[in-house]
């Protein structure tokens, strides 16, 4: 479950690395400053949707395990139709950009290429939230390699037009900059609509009768809404959060150069957490469907199996960051000021991501038991008053440690949120929650009355 699922979760973001590398190429340091500001403030809306369709693993890795894998389509299809409304929001929000960016307070040059850069990705909401939602309900009826080879066709589509727009090939206009985030927005249409094929396709349809759950139903969204929009809400604060944590405790506080090495250092952290989020989506599917089959201790294996899993991987990862940390920052910018701050963030890094991935595993096994309210409260107020609150402590009272400071405030979020996740799943409250109603539910559509998310307060 876990490779693919790891090579599908990551595809998004080596979308944003490859931006990163091929704005590199145009030797513009705005450019450089620029995009994880601008790639963070995209990612600020769609975050929302995003932790709203990671609920269709959840039901439908519970529907598969109860043998209601009719239902689990009905999911899937009341967040395709959540993701358009998704998407005139995004378009709403363009007016907006300008004054959004202009409080963030980069370098005037710096800010008129994030407004391009922010204006045309917030085009891209509705088809990434569906792919998202089309690509978890793979995942959960235990079809990784689907999500996967969609994004990994997505990410040649994104080299390939992006390269081409930025720098006049293929009889395109040479756009510069702003080609980049055309390329990405084409690469995740075609992504949607690739997941789109498959799940009409008849295989699809015979196993999970997809052409015909299609009509709306508020039971079945206000059951995503209410599983998913908490995680949406927590993903909203740390994409803000960061937002501020970039730009203006770095960026602001401590100039271009500080903005360029944390940018930079970003991509490798982004290259190390993908994979480890990726595992964790996979246990989300794998701990559903037990707690749909009604056996919670075999998710408490799969839980502890996946752990020892992630921390032999950031293990490795953390002593390649902590050692070649310049260097590796040296791999996208040269300049020996960049190099030598960057090091100090890699070690930061290599210091933190064990804990963080940790936190991830139990995350994810909490979100397939449905147990999603109580973590994000911890991470909204968390993020708040550890990274933002802890970050400008350390800038007004140890600005000698320039960016690194809050890095360090950084890296104390991550080990709280790994004693409270492992904490809250080994308290076993998840036990008690029942997300899947009767067997004649909403996958029904002659049984307007029946329930379609229950939680109660009995034990398996």
């Amino acid at each position: 479950m876990s490779i693919p699922v790891v090579i599908a979760t990551s595809s998004r973001a080596v979308m944003d690395v490859i931006d990163f590398l091929l704005v590199a190429l145009l030797k513009q340091p705005e450019a450089q400053a620029a995009i994880l500001p601008s790639q963070i403030a995209m990612w600020s809306f769609i975050v929302i949707g995003i932790g709203v369709a990671l609920a269709v693993n959840t039901f439908s890795s519970q529907a598969l395990g109860a043998g209601r894998q009719r239902e689990a389509s009905v999911y899937a299809w009341q967040m395709l139709y959540m993701s358009l409304a998704f998407g005139v929001v995004g378009l709403a929000l363009i007016p907006s950009v300008p004054a959004l960016v202009t409080v963030m307070g980069a370098e005037p040059k710096v800010q008129e290429l994030e407004i391009i850069y922010t204006q045309i990705a917030l085009l891209t909401v509705a088809p990434t939230i569906m792919a998202y939602g089309l690509g978890w309900f793979f995942v959960g009826i235990h079809r990784p390699y689907v999500t996967m080879w969609s994004a990994l066709e997505a990410d040649v589509v994104n080299v390939i037009v992006s390269y081409s727009l930025m720098f006049g090939k293929l009889g395109m206009p040479a756009m510069g900059f702003a080609g980049a985030i055309w390329g990405t927005l084409v690469a995740t249409i075609y992504r949607a609509i690739r997941l789109w094929l498959v799940f009409l396709a008849p295989k699809a349809a015979r196993a999970f009768d997809t052409r015909n759950t299609w009509r709306p139903s508020w039971k079945g969204m206000i059951g995503l809404f209410r599983v998913g929009f908490p995680g949406g809400i927590q993903f909203f604060c740390e994409v803000v959060v960061w937002l501020v944590f970039v730009s203006v405790l770095i960026g602001k506080k401590f100039g271009t150069v500080h903005l360029i090495a944390t940018n930079t250092a970003w991509q490798y952290m982004r290259i190390a957490f993908m994979p480890a989020n990726g595992v964790g989506q996979a246990l989300t599917a794998l701990v559903g469907k037990s707690i749909g089959a009604g056996d919670p201790h075999r998710a408490i294996r799969e839980t502890r199996i996946a752990a020892v899993l992630i921390s032999i991987y950031l293990g490795f990862l953390s002593i390649l960051y902590g050692w070649f940390g310049p260097d590796l920052i040296g791999f996208f910018n040269a300049d020996p000021e960049v190099m030598r701050i960057g090091g100090y963030v890699m070690i930061a890094a290599a210091v933190f991501q064990l804990f963080d991935a940790l936190g991830t595993i139990y995350l994810s096994a909490l979100r397939g038991a449905g147990d999603t309210f109580v973590p994000s409260i911890f991470f909204v107020v968390a993020m708040w008053v550890v990274v933002a609150g802890g970050g400008w402590f350390m800038t007004e009272f140890y600005p000698k440690l320039g960016s690194v400071g809050p890095w360090i405030a950084a890296s104390t979020l991550f080990i709280l949120a790994w004693a409270f996740l492992w904490w809250r799943w080994s308290s076993r409250a998840w036990m008690r929650i029942r997300l899947l109603g009767p067997v004649k539910s909403l996958a029904d559509p002659t049984n307007a009355s029946a329930k379609t998310v229950e939680i109660v307060g009995a034990q398996p």
